[in-house]
């Protein structure tokens, strides 16, 4: 959330909103654009619930308080790879190409293809001019793998990097090119990379892929859960 605030934070434009704990609290901090919300650090439960309802939030990110009033929807593996430390070594397979910096435009419509971002024209145009900002102010990194006729096959970014941490995310391959090793010779390749310069490398995944980043070298460090409001019993 750093990343973030620090890009967004002074720009009124861009949707979103940063909230800390007043004086004398638990330091914590929430993020806010639209419905969505990230949280760090504890709050209490019944003043975050209210807040967030305050504010029309339907979804949010968090490791710890769940607010009140709130239902689990979904859980995240949290996978690190320490500052310094280093993946085993995978080479893209014959026929691809490594591109260090795709163009914003094409990674958007990769993704939007995929499974990782919903193709609807208001997500589309959010992603991109968010990730062109944070890429931009150096606080984002994209790598993609092309095949023989120019296209991406598969993507993987860290999606903000602050605070000597780097948050992977947008990992996804073509169709056309999975069972290849695309994806885990892309993750290895920017997750090393980061760490060789000092940085802490993490990732979320759903629990069902938490073996392949475990394959890949990655450690698990804890949970981040997901939550919505509880529907009305009336």
């Amino acid at each position: 959330m750093g990343a973030t605030e620090a890009v967004f934070g002074t720009l009124p434009g861009s949707g979103w909103q940063f909230y800390t704990g007043g004086e004398g609290e638990t330091p914590f901090a929430l993020g806010v654009r639209g419905q969505t919300a990230l949280l760090a650090g504890p709050a209490d439960a019944e003043e975050l619930g209210g807040f967030l309802g305050f504010l029309g939030v339907s979804r949010l990110r968090c490791a710890g308080t769940v607010p009140e009033g709130w239902q689990l929807r979904r859980r995240y593996s949290r996978m690190v790879l320490p500052a310094g430390e280093q993946l085993p070594r995978r080479e893209l397979p014959a026929g691809f190409l490594l591109e260090k910096q795709p163009a914003v435009s094409r990674v958007t419509e990769f993704l939007c293809r995929g499974e990782s971002l919903s193709g609807d024209q208001q997500t589309r145009d959010c992603f991109y001019s968010e990730t062109c900002t944070l890429v931009n102010h150096g606080r984002a990194l994209l790598w993609a793998a092309q095949d023989q006729t120019g296209e991406i096959a598969a993507t993987a970014g860290a999606y903000a990097i602050w605070n000597r941490t780097a948050y992977l995310a947008g990992v996804e391959t073509g169709l056309h090119a999975r069972e290849k090793g695309l994806a885990g010779a892309l993750v290895a390749g920017l997750a090393n990379r980061l760490a060789e310069q000092g940085i802490l490398v993490e990732l979320l995944c759903l629990p069902a892929l938490e073996e392949f980043y475990r394959r890949l070298g990655f450690t698990k460090q804890g949970e981040v859960s997901g939550y919505s409001p509880q529907p009305d019993s009336d």
